[in-house]
């Protein structure tokens, strides 16, 4: 099973210096979310799932200062774009939980 899924988000859109401080130079923030210690099959572990997801995005999309509305809502751009994208690759880990075939071992 894939154990990783990748999140990019533009972060070259964003007016945010540490998110494009630590981008590669095509211009995405990529990080990583590891789901091989979850169980998928069931709602705990989908649920521990999505909220690495959401912090991996936030952590990808970056903030912006209170006092800076456009960087706002790029942030918040940013954030629903990633999180929409991302939404696919979720749904394939949990959907090859039920296509995968099962292994049996006896003696």
């Amino acid at each position: 099973m894939k154990t990783m899924l990748a999140l990019t988000a533009l972060a070259g859109a964003l007016y945010v210096a540490p998110a494009t401080a630590q981008s590669p130079a095509d211009g995405t923030n990529t990080r990583v979310v590891r789901y091989a210690d979850l169980d998928l099959g069931t709602e705990k572990g989908r649920d521990a799932l999505d909220r690495r997801i959401r912090v991996a995005v936030s952590a990808a999309c970056g903030t912006a200062s209170s006092v800076d509305p456009e960087g706002k809502r790029e942030v918040r751009r940013c954030k629903a774009d990633t999180l929409a994208h991302v939404a696919a690759q979720r749904d394939q880990a949990i959907a090859s939980l039920q296509t995968a075939p099962t292994l049996l071992a006896s003696q």
